[in-house]
């Protein structure tokens, strides 16, 4: 893993970052909750780092801890009784490991962006398109009403939006679900952060429509030259969006690296699972291919490799002792003791 270039303590001091720091580091991060005086892990030392405006997809089924991964970057994990029991977190050359909430209202919008899995979460019912995003750009910095109103035409402009003082008049129960994710995507890139976060953001949408929020989120990225994090449970659509992929099973990483590359010959069995089991690899008149069992629940994950007792490749040295540490093996790394043999 790089060195992390030194940084303040206090996540109230921002300091300066040369270019070539990543500008998002995880270093053993640990996340979960005190039960009984113990531990109780829903994600399990993730270690990795997110250069400025480069994009990482972080793939795994419901309960891998894709998405506590990811409220820990924007800091809303003690809304749902979780905290980061250890490790570090590093983000724009700030520590926010022990970041408190007023901390994370000066990070959130301004330093990352984030898009809730379901834009009707993301939404007040009662409020205008237009009020919403006044919101969203007044926070934090002076911008009169006038000023504000030309930027969120901008905006909507900006994520295509047809109609665009029409819809900034409307609910958002008068919106597709097409378009309450594209006023999603406008509030969090209304300050222009360095990171966008995108917590399944095709979730309920059909394919059509997901295929145009994927296309609109690759060109924002490239005309912005804004990072982008994406959680998903489909490869295909962290392949379509993102350079690197992450694979997470049961809160571990098992798998990273560049995404050709993990595509072309992915090392670890559950990553091999998750590709054959994609609809595009269906033949026609052959029934659908399924990963067998079930994610272990969090506090009872197995001795050994966590994915061993679904794993085909696994063997008795699989099924005793700690969860393996990625290794490099061939381009990238991987959490598999077999991983050479793995086709």
């Amino acid at each position: 893993m790089p060195d992390a270039t030194p940084v303040t303590t206090n996540p109230r001091v921002t300091s300066s970052v040369p270019a070539a720091s990543p500008f998002l580091i995880a270093e053993s991060l640990r996340i979960g909750l005190m039960r009984d005086g113990a531990e109780l892990r829903i994600v399990d030392a993730a270690d990795f780092t997110l250069d400025a405006g480069a994009s990482l997809g972080i793939v795994g089924e419901s309960g891998s801890g894709k998405t506590m991964l990811c409220r820990s970057f924007i800091g809303t994990l003690p809304r749902y009784g979780v905290r980061v029991l250890g490790g570090r977190l590093t983000i724009g050359g700030r520590d926010v490991t022990g970041a408190t909430e007023d901390d994370w209202r000066a990070i959130r919008g301004k330093v990352i962006g984030y898009v809730p899995q379901s834009s009707l979460a993301g939404l007040n019912p009662v409020l205008t398109v237009e009020t919403q995003l006044l919101e969203a750009l007044q926070i934090g910095q002076a911008m009169d009403k006038t000023a504000a109103r030309a930027e969120a035409r901008r905006l909507l402009d900006l994520v295509r939006i047809p109609r665009v003082d029409a819809v900034l008049q409307e609910r958002s129960h008068q919106l597709s679900g097409g378009m309450k994710q594209r006023v999603m995507i406008a509030a969090a890139i209304a300050l222009r952060p360095p990171l966008l976060v995108l917590d399944e953001p095709t979730t309920a949408l059909d394919v059509t429509v997901q295929y145009e929020i994927l296309t609109l989120l690759r060109q924002l990225r490239e005309d912005l030259r804004m990072g982008m994090i994406l959680i998903s449970h489909d490869l295909a659509v962290v392949e379509f969006l993102c350079q690197r992929v992450m694979t997470m099973y049961a809160g571990a990483t098992v798998e990273l690296g560049q995404a050709d590359a993990i595509r072309a010959r992915p090392r670890h069995p559950y990553t091999l699972a998750l590709l054959h089991s994609r609809l595009g690899m269906a033949e026609r008149g052959q029934d659908l291919v399924a990963i067998p069992g079930e994610m272990p629940v969090v506090g009872a994950w197995p001795e050994g490799c966590r994915f061993g007792p679904r794993c085909a490749h696994a063997v008795d040295a699989c099924r005793s002792g700690p969860q393996p540490l990625p290794r490099f093996v061939d381009t990238h790394l991987t959490a598999c003791i077999r991983a050479e043999e793995v086709t």
